[in-house]
């Protein structure tokens, strides 16, 4: 088992992409090239830029990871707030993912400030 699982940014990171690839798979077939493709990326791409940033040896390579990651949850929201607005999701699937958003995006602040100061 590789250590980035170990990480509880990408363990909470990893669970909200699989609530991400649930909700959506009940989208409307001509949203399959949009909303759904671009939520999906958004969303796996925060638990690999983790996991790949982990793996770094130079801190500053291990930041750059941790904050592409956090710029795919920005993302992530940001499309979520849009299948909101369109009604593509209820609201208690909207309000329990953004939930998730934050907190992942705290644990990515927390892991940059903490890595930002032995920098």
């Amino acid at each position: 088992m590789s250590e980035f699982r170990n990480l509880p940014e990408w363990d909470k990171a990893h669970e909200l992409t699989v609530a991400v690839y649930d909700l959506t798979r009940n989208f409307p077939d001509d949203e399959l090239l949009g909303l759904t493709q671009q939520i999906r990326l958004a969303a796996s791409a925060v638990p690999i830029k983790i996991a790949q940033g982990s793996h770094r040896d130079e801190i500053e390579a291990k930041l750059d990871f941790l904050e592409m990651a956090r710029d795919a949850a920005i993302e992530m929201e940001y499309y979520l707030l849009l299948c909101y607005e369109l009604e593509l999701v209820q609201p208690s699937d909207y309000d329990r993912l953004v939930s998730g958003i934050v907190e992942v995006k705290e644990l990515l602040e927390n892991t940059i400030e903490k890595l930002s100061r032995n920098y």
